[in-house]
């Protein structure tokens, strides 16, 4: 008789095959990359204006006879440009999951092989471990191309080179990026082992998708009155971070739904993290990296908290192979 492990390897091994097979991956990781080069290339663009810019004000009063010192010249963080990089992986990076969730668990009901695996000597939780394995694989293998060239583009358009502390950081919002994308691959599985119909199911993900990463995120930052401003509203007024927290006590049930509607969405804590470990937003830029983590550990936990929760109940809740292999 086959060994657990062994059993798991097959299975994972024909999860990548047939993955690679219909180019399901391929295509959304193009896409993915596609959309992250273009993202890159304009701040990149917006970056050289700033820039040339800089060099004219410079040039100017260089011609006037005054002193250089006179011109601040701007600071330059090349990994700000991963902002849109983010972003995408945010929302793309979901679909990424999703489809890849449902394609697992559609491709045996789809032809008929669900009843004809369980017959098999191969037990429920070696056939859910090896789905799970298999797309796993394919999910960090698909974000390791996309961070891969993202950051190798980071490199050729920024014209700066990336120490070993930057390419930390990035590893670090890879990793992230892995359970941000790996949950919503359990979600697409989920759904599609649990519905009868499954359009229905691919309907549902997306509805979630739609929310989570769409509208939640976008209702937090609508709500948030800091927001309104570019640069926030109160550091344009000048208004001391003690003054802010004092006048935020006016609107604690306002700022508690509205946080409350942003904490339910893994996308909005994966862009937390990841644009405080790369320094995209201000106030952790140049902060000690050990330091970042550690007040933003939190969004990590729920990343973290997300992903396990959905694999304890992928493993935990019955599955009915009869009736899944009778209803499409």
């Amino acid at each position: 008789m086959t060994s657990r492990p062994a059993q798991i390897a097959t299975i994972a091994g024909k999860e990548i095959h047939d993955a690679l097979r219909t180019h399901v991956l391929s295509l959304l990781t193009g896409f993915l990359i596609l959309a992250a080069m273009v993202s890159l290339t304009v701040s990149s663009i917006a970056l050289h204006a700033e820039y040339l810019t800089y060099v004219q004000s410079r040039d100017l009063l260089l011609s006037l006879g005054k002193s250089i010192n006179d011109l601040v010249p701007p600071a330059f963080f090349p990994l700000k440009l991963l902002r849109g990089f983010v972003e995408h992986v945010e929302i793309i990076g979901a679909v990424l999951g999703i489809v890849l969730g449902y394609r697992a668990a559609a491709v045996e009901r789809g032809h008929s092989t669900l009843m004809l695996i369980m017959t098999r000597p191969l037990g429920r939780t070696a056939f859910l471990a090896g789905k799970l394995a298999g797309n796993m694989v394919l999910i960090v293998a698909g974000l390791a191309a996309t961070f891969a060239l993202g950051a190798l583009a980071l490199f050729v358009i920024s014209g700066v080179g990336l120490g070993a502390a930057d390419l930390l950081r990035i590893a670090i919002v890879f990793a992230a990026a892995i359970l941000y994308v790996g949950s919503f691959f359990l979600l697409g599985f989920i759904l599609a082992l649990g519905f009868a119909r499954l359009p229905t199911a691919l309907l549902v993900a997306f509805a979630v998708w739609l929310t989570l990463v769409l509208i939640a995120p976008q209702i937090g930052d609508t709500m948030d009155p800091d927001n309104q401003v570019a640069g926030g509203v109160f550091r344009k007024l000048g208004i001391a971070k003690p003054e802010e927290k004092e006048i935020l006590k006016s609107f604690a049930t306002y700022e508690t739904i509205r946080d409350d509607i942003e904490q339910a969405s893994p996308a909005k804590h994966f862009e937390r993290f990841s644009f405080a470990v790369l320094g995209i937003k201000d106030i952790y830029n140049g902060q000690p990296l050990a330091d970042v983590i550690l007040d933003r550990l939190a969004d990590l936990w729920w990343l973290l908290g997300i992903f396990a929760g959905l694999v304890l109940y992928l493993f935990a809740r019955p599955l009915n192979i009869a009736r899944l292999s009778k209803e499409q």
